[in-house]
């Protein structure tokens, strides 16, 4: 299946394709070493664990962010009703 994808891919795109450098060669090797092995359910788990917490985080900041706007929003409309 994965040769066919290959194979496909390189007579599509007429086997023009960009070397990679050191660096996507490796991050590649990874990312197809650890989609070869079966994750357990603790792994993926773990990883959705970590990647809610990470959003939850980033939802955190875009509340604090929005807090502050709504405090000078407040201001300007003070302001704006003594002028």
């Amino acid at each position: 299946m994965k040769k066919t994808i290959l194979l496909l891919t390189l007579f599509c795109c007429g086997g023009a394709w960009a070397p990679l450098g050191a660096q996507d060669a490796t991050a590649l090797q990874v990312e197809l070493a650890q989609a070869r092995e079966p994750k357990t359910l603790e792994q993926t788990l773990t990883e959705l664990k970590a990647a809610n917490a990470a959003l939850l985080e980033k939802q955190k900041a875009t509340l604090q962010r929005l807090e502050q706007l709504e405090k000078q929003a407040d201001q300007l409309r003070i302001f704006a009703k003594r002028s």
